[in-house]
């Protein structure tokens, strides 16, 4: 009996490397969980075809919106480990265990990281035709009346939780308007229906260029070249910063062999010239790091927004 349980034990054992060796063999889905046309699914169509070459098999972009992205992440951490089935997220993935305290997944526990694939910086706008010219006026608007509004695309988003550390770091305070989406925020952004955002740069550049949006300032640590005369927040509150930023992840019991193919084949992708200069483009910078700078940077993340969440006593309103 022993001897026949050693020999199962081989054959099992040989036979997760083989599976590596030839995965994939069929269709590789990518989830997103968010609607097409936004942020992180514009990144994913970016990226498809180059993944789909280097893996020599059909990659499908699979859009699972709802409730701040955990719908599709929660798909996403139910799914068979086997490289079949991984995922993009936004940076509101490492707030969502401090915002939805019910999750039934465990974002780093159950999903590792695959690529840290771009980041870009967030820029605080407001309507032209209002009237704070630069940051100075929309703080002092702010300690004035205390009714300054700003958008978000819901409760623990990246726009909310950054324009709260800016609130802190200046010792002041805005009104949270959240949304359900960037397209429905930004529409009433451009109606004068609510004040300001910080929103990332690929979001709002256009609006900025056209001359509908008034950026103020960036929460990058130096002025961004692609808006060279908006002033960093650093310039005002040492040591701010902070980024929007989009990553891949998969299922955290999917094989390393398996793990480590997805992350070549996204960073050589990321750095092709063609796609890179497509994103940087739109405004995204390339990061293209591997799976232990993406969880070093999810739990970077986690732990920061985590302080600010209590600290700021930020509810899912």
């Amino acid at each position: 009996m022993s001897l026949a349980v050693g020999i199962l034990g081989c054959c099992v054992a040989a036979s997760v490397p083989a599976n590596a060796e030839t995965w994939p063999a069929r269709p590789i889905a990518v989830v997103v969980p968010y609607a097409a046309g936004g942020t992180v699914d514009r990144v994913a169509r970016l990226v498809q075809d180059g993944l789909h070459t280097r893996l020599s098999q059909t990659v499908i972009v699979d859009n699972k919106p709802g409730a701040g992205g955990t719908i599709g992440t929660g798909q996403l951490a139910r799914s068979k480990p086997d490289g079949y089935t991984v995922g993009m997220v936004f940076d509101g993935f490492a707030a969502e265990g401090h915002i939805y305290p019910k999750l039934p997944y465990h974002g780093q526990r159950d999903l590792t990281g695959v690529s840290y694939m771009v980041r870009s910086p967030m820029v605080l706008v407001v309507p032209a035709a209002f009237a704070y010219r630069n940051l100075d006026e929309y703080v002092a608007a702010t300690r004035s009346t205390k009714a300054v509004s700003y958008a978000s695309v819901g409760p623990g988003s990246s726009n909310h939780l950054v324009a709260e550390a800016f609130f802190e770091a200046a010792g002041t305070n805005g009104v949270h308007t959240p949304y359900k989406g960037g397209g429905p925020a930004i529409n009433d952004l451009l109606g004068g229906h609510v004040d300001s955002m910080i929103a990332s740069l690929p979001l709002i550049l256009p609006y900025v260029q056209s001359g509908k949006l008034r950026a103020l300032a960036v929460t990058s640590p130096q002025r961004d070249s692609r808006l060279p005369s908006v002033p960093a927040l650093a310039e005002r509150y040492k040591g701010f910063e902070a980024y929007s930023w989009v990553a891949m992840i998969a299922p955290s019991k999917t094989p390393q062999p398996i793990l480590e193919k997805l992350t070549s084949a996204a960073t050589a992708t990321l750095r092709d010239p063609g796609v890179s200069k497509q994103l940087g483009d739109a405004g995204f910078d390339v990061v293209a790091g591997d799976a232990s700078q993406t969880n070093a940077l999810i739990q970077a993340e986690s732990a920061r927004w985590g302080r600010l969440i209590k600290a700021r006593k930020i509810t899912l309103e």
